[in-house]
This record gives structure tokens, sequence and C-alpha cells, in this order.
């Protein structure tokens, strides 16, 4: 199981997943960036929304082809906080590239190593984008993922994202980033990561942040795979009182223009925690809204891996 943690950095041929879940100006920033044109790049990205600029990251500084594209740009401009964010996201995905999906005591030492040099340039960069800039809540989200690969105190991660908070409340990557610092399998405990995913969703009052019971409920069953814990893991979605959780999140979500692009994370997570209960026709239902925007995780727990494998699978 823990070989499929890390696919969503790592890729594979087969996988037609677009990390931008489908953002319609992702070609438009790409052609600017290969023709460096940044200064029109980093234009254009100011006048982004928040959640836009979420899934532009997601898009060009997690897609490992863009590594020397991004690398030039800040050498072309070491003022633009722009460049040094991307130039961030994008040493971690390659850190995780470089680390591989094995097990840690299966990580050679010299893979290792190249992972946490990777991780220290991923964190020089986006602290120089915080300088030279610190009202991007995207620099702080990012952060986070550097500190979890880092080992870093949790008090460090946390004002990272207490900063992300502060510019915007319910900045969807921020809180994931926090809730997988906080996961079991990384630094936290089932119960510091159940604690934020309510806690979280109830003081910000954002529908968007259902993701994060979802997810909560999601890795509790992963945590009980991971530790062989297989009468809790066989029995976790069969659950009557899981179930109930489920529904009546589901029951009470409301879809909101405030990070409408990511709301795909949603219907994601809900689609697939109805497949696991047995809820077959709501989770055909949750799928439709994410034709073509289906998301790494939580699927690949379960070894699917594109698009089609997905709309093959709750077919049946």
């Amino acid at each position: 199981m823990l070989k499929k943690l890390f696919k969503a950095l790592r890729g594979k041929e087969a996988s037609d997943i677009d990390l931008s879940l489908g953002y319609s100006r992702l070609p438009e920033f790409k052609t600017l960036l290969t023709q460096g044109n940044y200064a029109a790049f980093e234009t254009a990205y100011e006048g982004l929304t928040w959640d836009a600029k979420s899934l532009l990251n997601e898009g060009i500084g997690l897609d490992a082809a863009n590594a020397g594209l991004i690398e030039q740009w800040v050498e072309q401009r070491p003022d633009s906080y722009i460049a040094h964010l991307f130039a961030g996201v994008s040493k971690t995905c390659l850190a995780w590239i470089a680390r591989t999906g094995a097990l840690g005591s299966a990580v050679s030492e010299e893979r290792a190593q190249q992972f946490f040099d990777l991780l220290e340039e991923a964190f020089d960069y986006l602290q120089r984008a915080d300088e030279l800039n610190p009202d991007d809540a995207e620099i702080y989200a990012r952060m986070i993922r550097v500190c979890m690969g880092l080992q870093a105190e949790h008090a460090t991660a946390a004002s990272y994202f207490e900063a992300a908070k502060q510019l915007v409340p319910n900045h969807l990557i921020a809180h994931l980033m926090m809730i997988n610092f906080l996961n079991p399998k990384w630094r936290g405990s089932l119960e510091e990561m159940q604690t934020f995913a309510s806690t979280m969703y109830a003081e910000t009052g954002s529908s968007l942040l259902v993701t994060l019971p979802l997810f909560s409920l999601t890795e509790e069953w992963l945590y009980y795979d991971i530790n062989d814990e297989k009468q809790k893991k066989a029995n976790f979605f069969k659950d009557p009182a899981v179930k109930e959780t489920i529904r009546n999140l589901y029951a009470g979500y409301r879809e909101e223009e405030d990070g409408k692009l990511l709301i795909p994370y949603v219907y994601n997570y809900f689609s697939f925690l109805f497949y696991m209960t047995g809820e077959q026709e709501l989770a055909r239902t949750t799928a439709q809204k994410i034709i073509g925007k289906m998301t790494v995780y939580p699927w690949t727990y379960i070894g699917i891996e594109n698009n089609k494998e997905l709309q093959q699978t709750l077919k049946r």
C-alpha cells in the first residue's frame, strides 16, 4: 500500500490525471513559460483568484517536465516572488520523485540525500518568495509539505498554516497540506488528524472544507491497512456510524462560489467513500460531477489510476 502513496508526484504513463483539474487557462500559462514571457506570466498570475493560483501551481509546479524552464525563470527574474514560489513547488516535486515510493527503510542513502537536498532548496525558494511578497497564501501552503518532508516541528508547520489561513481562511491546499502533516502515517496521530478535520470544517463554515472530514475517514481506513489491523480495515466501511457520517456530510454539502475551482476535490472524496460503503448509485451520481477531473488521491488507494478506469469501476 505504501508504494501507492507517492504516485501523485512520481507519475505514470498510463495516467490521464490532470493535477490542475482541467483549469482552462493552464495552456496559456504554459505557453508564456515556454516562451520566456515571464512578465506577462507574473502579471496574469497576480490577477487570478486564490483557487486558480492553487491549480496553476498544481498544473505547472508539480509537472517535472517544467523544472528546467522554472529554473531559467528564477535566473532571469531573481526578484520575482512568483518565480521563487513556482521553483519551490517544482523542487518539492523533484524531491518526492527522488525519494521514490519505497518504504523509508528501503530508500537508498543516496536517494534520501537527494530528497533532503531538494527539499532544502525548495525551502530556500519559498522563504525567498515570502520575503519578496508575504501576501500570497500559496507560499505558506506549499511550505507545509516541505516541513513534512524535512521532519520539522509541528509548531513550524502550524505557523505556515496559520499564515495561509490569515490570508485565505478556507484555502483548501493549505488545509490539505496541514492535515497530511497531522496524518499518522507522517507526523501526527489519528486523534490529531480527526480533531483538525472537525474543527476546521466547523470553524470556517466553508462547504469546501468538507473535504477534511472525508479525507480523515479515508486515511483512518488506510491507517488500519498500513498497520495490518485487518479486522478493523475489513469492517471500517461496513460500520453504520461511518456510513451515516458520510451521508450526513453529503446532505449538508452546498457548492459555494469561493474556491469553486477546487470543488472536484469534494466530489472525488464523496464518490470514493460512497463506493467503499456500497452506495453505488450515490458513487455514480457524485462521479458525474468530476468527469475528466479525477484526483490521484483517494482513488490510487484502490488501484484506480486514470479517468477511464474510474468510470469503468463505477459502472459495475
